[in-house]
């Protein structure tokens, strides 16, 4: 990479999670430049020195130190860099630029944070989440950009889906002035649930390092999928994953598929059911993730868009960027 391309740089964008971090250098065009990920999540910056940890990986990007900063993820958590609070659904991608939270950093370069998001139901516990917020968005611009302007009626119709260690599940529609807003989102504790079913229930007994690091088999996960759909509830499914190795029904090698298609397809059962007209589903995650969830929403019945989750939080901050006036107003080829 040429030091005239690196000079090129419009914006830093930064999903920051509780795990991972990945960084992207972007263009006027919201093309990547340079990229970075690690495996340094905030819970791995020491002493709060969160300042120091960004500058290490992306120090040589900032020639030109009026490159601003857009961050987002559990950066702007209790445990991130600055609690940034968050913003009570219905929200549009306007009022989440709005509400950017301005870092005081020791350098010259504008670094801000993007707000998480709050939903509070009629009945029960709220719901919050960051990091999601910006991926909606930009998965929803990428589809327009390709497909063209997403009727309110469609939306009405789909949703879209984040799978991962806590699925989420998150309604937008149009409000007067044609910009599209979160209503309402959802909370699937799913990868994580499933995690401690495989290592340190009952069920993990005689599973394998090599079983868990296997390919899905695929007829196996869909066989849970399609089980846990019936009367009985996830708690009494999980136990089939017992009987069924018991009968010889379910071999050794398949176990953790079939308990990954139950407890799937408990997340997808309980989503469908309060979701009336729902048709189709955009999915946003990594691409193991996406054709899993694909094929499980296809055997019961319903259509999927998949979309990459790192292109969706590019799209994102770079769109709310934007509105915020941080970078030059400019056409967006993607």
């Amino acid at each position: 990479m040429s030091d005239q391309q690196t000079a090129a740089g419009e914006l830093i964008v930064v999903d920051w999670g509780t795990t991972n971090f990945r960084a992207f250098l972007l263009d006027k065009n919201a093309q990547i430049i340079k990229q970075v990920s690690a495996a340094s999540g905030v819970l791995a910056v020491s002493n709060g020195q969160f300042e120091a940890a960004l500058n290490n990986y992306i120090s040589d990007w900032c020639c030109d130190k009026h490159i601003p900063v857009i961050m987002a993820g559990m950066v702007g958590s209790k445990v991130g860099w600055q609690d940034t609070g968050y913003l009570h659904c219905p929200v549009s991608l306007s009022k989440s630029a709005q509400h950017l939270v301005h870092l005081d950093v020791a350098s010259s370069q504008q670094k801000f944070i993007v707000p998480g998001f709050k939903y509070q139901p009629q009945h029960g516990a709220s719901d919050v989440m960051r990091g999601e917020e910006v991926q909606v968005f930009g998965a929803l611009s990428i589809i327009e950009q390709e497909q063209g302007v997403i009727s309110e009626a469609e939306l009405a119709r789909s949703i879209f889906c984040l799978p991962g260690t806590h699925s989420k599940w998150a309604c937008v529609s149009k409000d007067c002035n044609g910009e599209s807003v979160i209503t309402r989102f959802s909370t699937h504790m799913t990868g994580e649930v499933f995690d401690l079913v495989t290592k340190h229930s009952i069920l993990s007994a005689g599973l394998t390092q090599q079983n868990k690091e296997a390919d899905t088999d695929l007829s196996q996960f869909l066989h849970g999928v399609s089980c846990s759909q019936s009367k009985g509830g996830l708690l009494h499914h999980l136990f089939s994953a017992r009987t069924l190795q018991l009968e010889n029904k379910l071999p050794e090698a398949a176990v953790y598929s079939y308990i990954s298609g139950l407890i799937v397809g408990a997340e997808l059962h309980s989503v469908i059911a309060n979701e009336p007209v729902l048709e189709h589903i955009y999915l946003i995650g990594n691409n193991r993730l996406n054709n899993l969830y694909s094929a499980a929403l296809l055997s019961l019945g319903y259509s999927s868009t998949i979309l990459n989750s790192s292109q969706a939080s590019i799209n994102g901050m770079f769109a709310i960027a934007k509105q915020a006036e941080l970078i030059s107003s400019i056409e967006v080829t993607l």
